[in-house]
């Protein structure tokens, strides 16, 4: 197959990663903003389809594309002498594992909770503390941090691998702040400490 439709393959399967990346993002600050099982569930629900209808044919795309590309035009196993290069293949292997480990099982864990509730059913202790878990924060925000990286290394290709680690390290950090913020639990109202008092004194 010639660089051009492989180029075009690849560029396609990016776009369509690309969009897959930030639809699941928003759907995560919905689950992540839902009072409700049946809200909670419904994002679930679109979240699933996603993945399957636009976010694994991009990974299928871009992976073929990918090893097209490397094997025909970047020397093969050569390529992990090009810091840009070896950067976006580590970065997106590392990313389609997370979605099929760690991502999934997040996705599995509510499910599980939610079996069973009503739509009308208020958020239970157990799903506040599935969704609030570190771990699945972190990678709601890396996600699509490392997909703009991994994008901004296609198109600046830094040839240092000084830069290339510098920048993998930048996102890492700026994912990890805000998930551990996020990850806080909730403050207690003045309602709900006002009864843990009342009962105390009871």
């Amino acid at each position: 197959m010639s660089y051009g439709l492989l180029l075009a393959a690849h560029l396609l399967g990016a776009v369509a990663l690309g969009s897959a990346i930030a639809a699941l993002y928003v759907l995560d600050q919905r689950i992540a903003r839902a009072s409700d099982c049946g809200t909670l569930a419904r994002a679930g629900r679109s979240a699933a389809a996603i993945v399957q209808r636009l976010l694994m044919p991009g990974v299928l795309l871009l992976a073929a594309s990918g090893v097209g590309l490397v094997a025909g035009f970047y020397d093969g196993l050569g390529f992990v002498r090009i810091p840009w290069l070896a950067g976006m293949v580590g970065l997106f292997v590392f990313q389609s594992i997370w979605a099929n480990t760690i991502k999934r099982r997040h996705g599995q864990r509510l499910g599980r909770l939610l079996a069973g509730r009503r739509a009308a059913d208020r958020i239970t202790p157990e799903l506040e503390h599935a969704r609030r878990d570190p771990l699945a924060l972190f990678g709601q925000r890396m996600e699509p941090l490392l997909f703009a990286l991994i994008v901004a290394l296609g198109l600046l290709r830094p040839m240092a691998w000084g830069v290339v680690l510098a920048a993998i390290a930048a996102v890492l950090l700026l994912a990890a702040l805000p998930a551990l913020y996020a990850a806080r639990p909730p403050a207690p109202t003045s309602r709900s400490s006002a009864s843990v008092d009342a009962e105390g004194r009871a």
